[in-house]
Formats: structure tokens, sequence, C-alpha cells
């Protein structure tokens, strides 16, 4: 697998494009559209050194090579989603995602569900058992969200600190 990796998206409209680091400029306008996340996640409005960490963040152990960044375009070009995650974390055989962002004038339309069915769907067809993530506690949406997308609960994390806030963070896991 590539960094040019991508897998094929359901939503008519939508395309699926595999980013890289000089990438993160063009995603400055979706994380302002989802100022409301990243300031409960950090205490502050994003700016492109926020972007930027997405790409150059990663797990114990992981290097560049285990991180993939999908950005869901629509038929403009401008990317109105992205989904972060690393492979083979915390173990072989499972994915961890690190973000999920829908453009928040687009979100309750389908478009993260869509987005993550399909790429499940992708990570089936590559062999991968199971998928985990991390929700922040205070976010009862996203929580409400991944509980609807089949994920179960597996244990309490934190506190954490991110920017200038401490969280409690909510570990979930699915098999796939």
């Amino acid at each position: 697998m590539d960094k040019a990796t991508t897998f094929p998206i359901s939503l008519s409209g939508y395309e699926i494009e595999g980013l890289v680091g000089i990438d993160a400029p063009r995603l400055v306008p979706l994380y302002q559209a989802c100022s409301d996340y990243v300031v409960l996640e950090r205490g502050q409005p994003p700016d492109a050194a926020t972007v930027k960490e997405e790409f150059e963040t990663f797990p114990p152990n992981r290097t560049a090579a285990d991180k993939f960044v999908f950005g869901l375009k629509g038929v403009d070009g401008e990317v109105v989603g992205l989904l972060a995650c690393d492979r083979n974390y915390p173990r072989e055989g499972c994915w961890w995602i690190a973000l999920l962002l829908i453009n928040k004038a687009l979100r309750g339309r389908g478009l993260a569900r869509a987005f993550c069915d399909d790429f499940f769907t992708w990570l089936k067809s590559q062999e991968v058992e199971r998928v985990e993530l991390g929700v922040l506690t205070e976010n009862e949406h996203a929580l409400r969200f991944w509980q609807r997308q089949g994920f179960e609960p597996l244990r309490l994390a934190g506190p954490v600190s991110i920017g200038t806030k401490r969280h409690l963070v909510q570990i979930f896991g699915r098999s796939l």
C-alpha cells in the first residue's frame, strides 16, 4: 500500500483522495469549518500548524509509513471530510482511526456514515480484522455516532492533554 491509496466511495458526487503532508494547506478550510470540534479538543481555533500536526503525529512505535489520511472531496474538488488512521495499531491486524471530520455545513446528511462504511469495506478487502478509536468523553455526538456504527466501549483512558485542554477518552473497538 502506498500513500496514494484510496478506496471507492458509494456517495454520488464525492471521491476519496489519499493525502500527504504537502496537502495540509488544502485542509485548513475544512478544519476551520470544523472549528467546533477543534476548539472542543484543543481549547483554541484551528490554524495551519493544527492541520500540519495531523500528518506528523503518530502513535507509539509508528511512523509516517503507517499513517493514512483520506480526504472526501466534493465535485468542486474541495475537501469536505477527512479520515486519518494508523495501520496495525495498537496491534497487527487492527487499524486506529485518529480523526474523522466532516464539514459542519454538511453534517447530518449521512456523509460520515457512508465514508466509514466504505472505509470499513476497503479495510476488510485488505484483511484487516478490527478497528479501534478514541472519543473525547465530552463529545456526546461522536460517542453516539460511533456506537451507531457498531463500536463498543473498551476502556477509559487519560487524562490526556491536547492543546490547552485535558480529556478523558473513551476507547472503542469493532470487529470487521
